[in-house]
């Protein structure tokens, strides 16, 4: 928490500094942003969504920035000043305390990764039509969320669109060689118009305006084409090839995308069976973090319900194999996108070195 906090204390430095440069129309919104990242300074916020809100918040501050820059074309400085506001809504949404804490995490990761796709959105390298499909995502996603008519369903093609978002992110922002390495432009430009068609279906099947056929048409079409964007994200991975990384590295990246992920929500009743014996009278709130500490050990943070942050050894086959629980190999690439290839390369050094089975992960 205390890590948290000064993160936190931090982004608000960087947040409060755009007052003078913003549109005055986006001052209350700057002022909605710091109440919100004062809120998950409550001690009940688990460690998962208050880093989702101060990641958010940060992504937004460069938005913000933007918009008060004279080199930001008009045009986008219009479409920012728009976006952000309806990002700011979704995120203070994303943390009402009276949603179930599932449904609220979920909200976070998504807005957490659709903040991402800020920093390219405002990027002046940007190509012209990513830009505009990345904008058209991340005001749809935003939008459900503030609106808070999502399903269960819906809920999970959102979450597959948002770490699309967070993935041509995170390519967007490493070096040029290693960039290309994780994705190509033509991936990454197939991936995002397979989202953005996803984004107008959203569009219809959460719209409460539309009739009960068409939002049915609309899911069904989106069930569809969730499953070709799978199939992308497959192919783009394999096409980057195997992660180098060692077992230890590789279980790590592995781990922590799927604690940050919606479904990690599931894993402290999953889990309760590997965690060390003076966790279990509290039980774990909340699945972190991990760090390699050898080639069959990760060092687990975790938080429990009393809101203590502890950290323990925790062996890495048993531990693969609970997540495999969790997330089988055909929800993987839809749950954490890219990552999905460190759980894949894990699960073959624990075929191969130590003849442990990860669940599906290799079928």
């Amino acid at each position: 928490m205390a890590r948290q906090r000064r993160q936190i204390d931090a982004t608000a430095t960087r947040l409060n500094g755009t007052k003078d440069e913003v549109p005055e129309e986006l001052a209350p919104t700057v002022d909605e942003l710091a109440r919100t990242l004062e809120a998950v300074k409550d001690p009940g916020t688990s460690l998962g969504d208050r880093q989702g809100v101060i990641e958010s918040v940060g992504h937004l501050t460069t938005a913000l920035k933007a918009t008060g820059d004279d080199a930001t074309p008009p045009r986008l400085r219009k479409e920012l000043t728009s976006l952000v506001r309806q990002m700011s809504s979704a995120l203070k949404a994303g943390h009402d305390a009276q949603a179930p804490a599932g449904e609220r995490s979920s909200d976070l990761v998504i807005m957490q990764r659709t903040a991402a796709a800020l920093d390219v959105i405002c990027d002046p390298r940007t190509p012209a039509k990513l830009r505009g499909q990345l904008l058209a995502i991340s005001a749809g996603l935003s939008g459900a969320v503030a609106g808070g008519r999502q399903t269960a369903s819906l809920r999970g093609f959102e979450g597959q669109m948002g770490i699309v978002q967070s993935d041509v992110a995170e390519a967007h922002e490493a070096s040029p060689a290693s960039a290309a390495a994780a994705m190509r432009p033509e991936h990454r430009d197939e991936l995002v118009q397979l989202v953005h068609d996803q984004n107008e279906r959203l569009r219809v099947a959460g719209d409460p305006e539309s009739s009960s056929k068409d939002r049915r048409e609309a899911e069904k079409d989106m069930r569809d084409r969730s499953a070709r964007i799978s199939d992308k994200q497959e192919e783009t991975a394999a096409d980057r090839g195997r992660p180098e990384d060692p077992l230890g590295k590789a279980a790590e990246a592995c781990t922590n995308a799927i604690f940050k992920s919606p479904s990690g929500s599931e894993l402290p009743e999953e889990l309760k069976d590997l965690v060390p014996g003076s966790w279990r009278p509290q039980g774990v709130k909340d699945f972190w973090t991990s760090k390699e500490k050898s080639n069959t050990l990760l060092d687990v943070l975790a938080e429990l319900r009393n809101d203590r942050s502890v950290s323990a050894p925790i062996k890495i086959a048993p531990l693969m194999t609970g997540l495999a629980r969790v997330v089988p190999g055909s929800d993987l690439f839809s749950t954490i996108g890219e990552r999905a290839s460190y759980c894949q390369s894990t699960a073959v050094y624990l075929d191969e070195d130590y003849g442990v089975s990860v669940g599906t992960w290799l079928e």
